[in-house]
């Protein structure tokens, strides 16, 4: 019972949070001003406080250019939806699936942004980060407090430093604004374990998760459209595989004690 009311408030939540996310995927990379209301897709003409209504308000047309306000928002409402009830079957009611909403907020923000225009804004990246290291030194985390500390900051270095690496091997292939999410994503999926070897592991599971899913995307990307080899924004490979493996952690990290 306990899990069907927490689903409940968090598909809620995520009703509420999921057009506000709209609002920041809209504007951060012109770093345009935050305002309470969507704009069109098409036109970029203010859609007032009524675009605010998750999902439904999809179905309303734009006063300027009478074409629907984009399909971006209705995906960012039921994204923000699934993202928040897939962390809350994780965690439960513990003080832990605060700092993951948060995470998961960003996650679908970022990788909205990099789907449309291929970039990962220093103006969501860092301010992340930042918080993301407050949320670490105040919560207590699963464990002990200075495991959960020493573990996030070592799943910063492994995941940022083998992103890195790739930027360096590969620019092309791999941009810079993958290698500031690993950060943020090391930080998130190292803090899952006491261990630094586990912690460890379980960063490598995301890479290799990241690795084939945006392989796969690639692939069918480019046979469906006809192109031999397109780019193809990795960010969300990233934030998907990081949360899958925030998500399943206790069966990873079980069956690799087996």
């Amino acid at each position: 019972m306990a899990t069907v009311v927490l689903a409940a408030v968090l598909v809620l939540l995520g009703l509420i949070a999921g057009p506000w996310v709209g609002i920041v995927v809209d504007r951060a990379v012109d770093r345009i001003r935050l305002e309470p209301h969507h704009r069109c897709s098409h036109c970029q003409t203010g859609l007032g406080s009524r675009s605010l209504r998750p999902v439904l308000s999809w179905t309303d047309h734009c006063p300027s250019c009478a074409n629907h306000k984009g399909v971006r928002y209705p995906l960012v409402d039921v994204g923000s939806v699934a993202v928040f009830v897939a962390l809350g079957l994780r965690f439960g009611w513990s003080p832990m699936l605060l700092p993951y909403l948060a995470l998961g907020a960003v996650l679908v923000a970022l990788s909205a942004i990099d789907i449309e225009t291929h970039l990962l804004p220093n103006v969501i990246v860092w301010p992340s980060i930042i918080v993301g290291l407050f949320l670490i030194l105040v919560f207590s985390g699963e464990f002990d407090y200075v495991d959960g500390i020493n573990s996030a900051l070592l799943g910063a270095a492994v995941f940022s430093g083998f992103m890195g690496l790739a930027h360096v091997i590969h620019e092309r292939g791999m941009g810079f604004g993958d290698v500031k999410l690993a950060i943020l994503l090391g930080l998130f999926v190292g803090w899952l374990q006491p261990s630094l070897i586990e912690a460890t592991r379980l960063v490598f599971w995301t890479i290799l998760l990241a690795l084939a899913g945006g392989g796969i995307i690639g692939l069918v990307y480019n046979v469906v459209r006809g192109r031999g080899r397109a780019e193809i924004p990795f960010g969300p490979a990233l934030a998907a595989a990081s949360l899958v493996i925030v998500v399943l952690s206790p069966a990873i990290m079980s069956d690799v004690a087996i």
